[in-house]
């Protein structure tokens, strides 16, 4: 396999570098603030008084919020039924209630875009024959019903009763207009709905507008999951809580900060917010216990809940007898459960590490004192939060399928479990682990990869939440033994009460794992750049090449891609780097059974090094294949093949392509075909040809897509000619593909003296020669940007492209082009490319153009 480890030029070229880590950096600046305001609100409040108050809450109400929490995700459910219907699809309920929970069960606890809520669906719902646009309606649909409560309640709160919270505030006197306001663009858009049919116009954009039905079932699905929500953290208060719509009003504020916060799932920021916001009713010793059994109640055990249906369906596809009913979710699973098991192997991190900053239960102490040395009791405590660090890192490696970063994490968590029993006897821990590592161990046929773990770069996402993890592992250690009187005789202070003692080394050793993990990245050696493929590489290329019908693949042997096998090398991708992008030329080469899998191993490798994957000019039969992995697409332009079965040069409609072959042969002209060893022979005219034709028209070479004179790459092929008397005039280099299926043209270039309309003409030669070959497609290229549509409803980019298409002609020659390929009476085929979504497209086509241009600054250029 020939891959890239990435290039430390092409690194410092992204334009997406400093956005990429903006987000992460301001969710972690949050959470400190969090942390520091927790500290100073719980300022006369000890860690056992806030441990019992979590412990000693009443049965029932915890029952009573799981009771709560349940309704609530089945309400969930039911923005997706809602958004099917909105969309014309009919699936079946138990398929999108499924598909629904996990999904919302992810969504609220993870923030990291390489699993998210719509990603989820995405996968679900285009293996069920829901498209592109139709999700896209759907995800629209869905996040304006999430809103509307959200809004409506809201308003309701600020109008009717501000906040206590805001009451001393400047701004108290503004709120009754705001809520006013949010009501009024709710009640705005359930007006449009009912007096309105067909879309509304928001500026240039057009949105189709729900029957009055459904969106009656938008506010009512909305405000009932709002007040259920709510309900569930509410109950669990204690005595002395304030009225239920006054707390409402505090919660979706808490909530509204924690989703802009970039905190994944809003962790510290929605705790400390409504700790600040019910601070007149209640004080942060009473309201913090009650928000971490509402951390525990409505987001982890729902998230445990979709690991388990997951893991579980993965099992049963696996049974012969049960494949029938699970073929439905396929490889989605398959692709979900890695990445589900490594938010809980950063989980169990996280817990190892809490649990070695907190005192442990003395009376467990003292039973362990009776079997165990002292010396092993403070070994496996301070193992217990080396291990913890270590699988906060190691999660990365699960979420990449990596074969040792499996085998590290079940090392981890069977020493998690003995750190957790022989340190404290802590078996509620050491069970969580166990069950931790029997979903691991069930799973262990996904993580089949064999990359190195430090080979691949780490997202800014994740090194934040590790550094936000371990961070608040030593906030709480040190709120924990706040009265502890510290010096320099603690840190060696060994005996069996020393839980401060223990605290301070196991703390040390995690940081000291921490740092020696980020000095061995920092200090590596610089990667290297793209490696480009030998020469035996495109002999196995070229093997490949063999095995399929298209032509386009020839473009390999331009050497100037990355090329990517797979295990076998029975099929590859060819790909190259520019900025943050990762682009992909074309569809997967090699047999169809081969494609699914090179699409994932370009996406793993993508992960690895924190690109964003780009397929570029793929087709429109073979969009399920990136649909399965959740990418979304856009529309480049049509492909036009010309059908050689039925091209002719007799009947009115081929008059101008006569003319041109005429007109060569009255020139002295004549046509022919070199062969590989004739090219030989001219490879010194071809190339003088080649750089009077640049010359000619200022232009430069380009690549990546198109072909540029290279002497090992012209010398491989045949070269269709057209000669007078000795001296050649014009040349195209020829791709004829396998099985005589396809033939088409790479380089074409000609002299200042050639016959006008020469390269038609040899065209025409060319297609009548393929003719006489036996082959059936001759394919003329790509036509970029045409036949796209622009109709009201469109996406903004179909609506560019087609301006693009129409009134671009200063920039690119887009309709003169088509209309020249016309000229052949060819079958026009659409391509795409396939991207990851959300606001990337500006940049992933930037970079797709620098790559063929040669560099951002030739863009621009001929």
């Amino acid at each position: 396999m020939t891959a890239p480890e990435s290039s430390a030029a092409t690194e410092r070229a992204s334009p997406g570098r400093v956005s990429r880590w903006l987000a992460p950096a301001v969710g972690l600046t949050l959470f400190v603030v969090a942390l520091l305001v927790l500290r100073r609100e719980l300022h006369a409040v000890s860690y056992h008084e806030l441990s019992a108050a979590v412990f000693s809450r009443d049965i029932s109400a915890v029952a009573l919020a799981v009771l709560l929490a349940a309704l609530n995700y089945l309400v969930l459910t039911g923005y997706d039924l809602l958004a099917l219907r909105y969309v014309g699809r009919a699936l079946p309920p138990a398929k999108v209630v499924f598909a629904s929970f996990v999904a919302y069960a992810i969504q609220y606890n993870v923030g990291f875009g390489w699993i998210s809520g719509a990603s989820v669906r995405y996968r679900f719902y285009s293996r069920w024959g829901v498209t592109p646009g139709e999700l896209s309606r759907i995800v629209v649909f869905y996040t304006t019903t999430f809103w509307i409560g959200l809004l409506v309640l809201g308003g309701l709160t600020l109008l009717l009763d501000p906040l206590p919270a805001l009451h001393e505030l400047p701004v108290q006197q503004l709120s009754g207009a705001f809520g006013a306001l949010l009501l009024a663009l709710c009640l705005a858009y359930a007006l449009a709905a009912m007096r309105r049919r067909g879309s509304l116009r928001l500026g240039r954009f057009k949105l189709a507008l729900p029957a009055p039905r459904l969106v009656a079932g938008q506010f009512a699905l909305s405000l009932l999951d709002w007040i259920l929500s709510a309900a569930v953290a509410w109950v669990l208060l204690p005595a002395g809580r304030p009225a239920f719509p006054l707390f409402v009003g505090a919660f979706l504020a808490a909530q509204l900060f924690a989703m802009i916060s970039h905190v994944p799932g809003g962790v510290g920021v929605f705790e400390t917010l409504l700790v600040l916001l019910l601070k007149p009713a209640l004080p942060a010793a009473e309201v913090l216990p009650a928000l971490l059994l509402f951390r525990v109640v409505y987001y982890l055990l729902p998230l445990a809940l979709a690991l388990v249906l997951l893991v579980g369906d993965e099992l049963l596809l696996r049974r012969d007898q049960a494949r029938r009913m699970t073929a439905a979710f396929g490889s989605l699973t398959a692709e979900l459960v890695p990445r589900l098991l490594a938010v809980f192997v950063f989980l169990a991190g996280a817990v190892l590490l809490f649990s070695g900053a907190t005192p442990a239960e003395h009376t467990r102490l003292r039973w362990l004192e009776g079997f165990l040395p002292l010396g092993v009791l403070e070994v496996s405590h301070f193992l217990g939060s080396v291990v913890g660090v270590g699988l906060l890192l190691l999660s990365r490696g699960i979420a990449r399928r990596l074969d040792a970063s499996w085998h590290l994490a079940v090392v981890g968590l069977v020493l998690g479990m003995l750190a957790s029993l022989f340190k404290g006897g802590d078996y509620e821990e050491a069970t969580l682990l166990g069950l931790l590592l029997v979903a691991l161990l069930r799973a262990r046929g996904e993580f089949d990869r064999r990359a190195a773990f430090f080979a691949g770069r780490f997202s800014p996402g994740w090194a934040a939440a590790v550094v936000a993890v371990v961070g608040a592992s030593v906030w709480l250690g040190f709120f924990s033994f706040r009265y502890v009187d510290y010096s320099r005789e603690l840190w060696w202070s060994f005996e069996l009460r020393g839980d401060a003692s223990r605290f301070l080394r196991a703390s040390v050793g995690a940081a000291v794992a921490l740092f020696a993990f980020g000095a061995s990245r920092l200090l590596r050696p610089a990667p290297p750049e793209v490696s480009l493929p030998s020469a035996e590489e495109l002999d196995a290329a070229a093997a490949v090449i063999a095995t399929q019908e298209s032509a386009s693949a020839f473009l390999v042997y331009l050497g100037d891609k990355a090329v990517l096998f797979d295990a076998d090398r029975r099929g590859f991708a060819m790909y190259g780097v520019q900025g943050g992008t990762w682009v992909a030329l074309g569809d997967p080469v090699g047999p169809d059974e081969r494609r699914p899998g090179l699409v994932r191993a370009f996406l793993e490798r993508c992960d690895d090094f924190d690109g964003t994957p780009v397929f570029y000019e793929v087709a429109g039969d073979r969009l399920h294949l990136y649909a399965d992995f959740g990418l979304t697409f856009v529309k480049l332009g049509e492909e036009a093949r010309v059908s050689l079965e039925r091209f002719s040069l007799e009947g009115s409609e081929s008059k101008q392509l006569r003319q041109s072959s005429r007109r060569l042969e009255r020139e002295g002209c004549a046509f022919r075909i070199l062969d590989p060893p004739e090219v030989v022979a001219h490879l010194g005219e071809l190339r003088e040809i080649s750089d009077e034709w640049l010359s000619q028209k200022g232009a430069a070479e380009k690549g990546f897509s198109l072909g540029f004179f290279r002497d090992d790459y012209v010398r491989r092929l045949p070269v269709a000619v057209v000669v007078r008397g000795s001296r050649i005039e014009a040349f195209a280099n020829i791709w004829p593909g396998p099985g005589r299926v396809e033939l088409t043209v790479d380089l074409m270039r000609y002299r200042e003296t050639a016959p006008r309309g020469v390269m038609e003409a040899l065209f025409v030669h060319l297609m009548l020669w393929g003719q006489q070959q036996g082959y059936r497609w001759f394919n003329l290229g790509m036509a970029p940007l045409s036949g796209v549509e622009a109709s009201p409803l469109a996406p903004l980019w179909n609506r560019i492209a087609n301006f693009l298409f129409e009134h671009g002609e200063g920039f690119y020659n887009f309709q003169g082009l088509r209309m020249y390929k016309e000229k052949f009476n060819p079958v026009w085929e659409p391509r795409y490319l396939a991207y990851p979504g959300g606001l990337a497209l500006p940049r992933v086509l930037a970079d797709v153009s620098a790559l063929v241009a040669g560099g951002y600054r030739r863009i621009l250029l001929k």
